[in-house]
């Protein structure tokens, strides 16, 4: 190379060295975390990644592949290097698709164009789609990345948008499943009155709802109690509730009788 300063001429040579790309594998775990819960993430480096590994010399980052300007910052919490792999903390994030980006202190970049985190939650399915205009209705949502605290992912049935929103108090709650018991202390609904049943991420999003839609509708067709008749049994030496009415499901997994509130 040379470089004219001044009517003088300069001459350099200028050499470099380059490495071979250290590919990272494509296995990412797990490969979709919630946008709102912290969660641990491992990656798996290759069995031949030609350093001893160390969590001082990783720093990794998320970027979403429709802005790559949003980047979320991704703490190396440990490293094994047996297993050659490493474990990042990942602190949520808006929801959609990053390209996981690894760098090393001697390598450089670490190629992983393979590795895509999917940041959102999903409702897969949920039963019933209708409950009673009374409320109190026992919902069960099955899905994806939801939280095990009952705060985490609040529930409402949506008939007007959040104006004549139902809330649907979690009662049971796991990263797979959530159950959940519609108001009760509500003003009757007009029977056939639909809605949405709506799983937010700590109100800061909406779960995806891949049950189709996530339809609800309000139902008259109820059964309806006739009698309650209490007679206390010697043998046992308990009180015995008999209640009689009209249209019972007549599955006990799917009855519950409650006294103020307690089954």
């Amino acid at each position: 190379m040379e470089v004219t300063i001044n009517g003088q001429v300069v001459s350099q040579s200028l050499m470099t060295t380059t490495r071979d790309v250290v590919q990272s594998g494509e296995n990412l775990t797990p490969a979709s975390v919630s946008p709102v819960l912290k969660t641990n993430v491992t990656i798996q480096l290759p069995s031949d990644f030609p350093y001893t590994l160390d969590k001082a010399d990783f720093s990794v980052n998320a970027t979403d592949i429709t802005n790559s300007s949003y980047i979320r910052y991704m703490n190396v919490i440990d490293v094994d290097d047996d297993a050659k792999t490493i474990t990042t903390k990942f602190g949520g994030a808006e929801s959609g698709t990053f390209r996981i980006l690894i760098r090393h202190s001697a390598t450089g970049i670490i190629e992983s164009d393979g590795l895509m985190l999917d940041v959102n939650t999903y409702v897969d399915s949920y039963s019933p789609t209708s409950g009673s205009i009374y409320g109190g209705t026992l919902l069960t949502i099955d899905g994806r990345n939801f939280g095990d605290v009952y705060t985490d992912n609040p529930v409402q049935i949506s008939t007007n948008g959040g104006v004549d929103s139902i809330d649907c108090y979690v009662e049971e709650t796991s990263a797979t499943q959530i159950k959940c018991r519609v108001d009760s202390n509500i003003v009757p609904r007009a029977a056939a009155t639909t809605g949405a049943m709506v799983v937010f991420l700590k109100t800061s999003e909406e779960a995806t709802c891949d049950a189709s839609v996530c339809a609800w509708t309000y139902t008259a067709n109820i059964p309806v109690l006739e009698s309650v008749v209490a007679s206390f049994d010697a043998t046992s030496l308990n009180w015995i509730v008999t209640a009689t009415g009209t249209d019972f499901s007549g599955d006990t997994t799917t009855t519950d009788l409650r006294f103020g509130g307690i089954s």
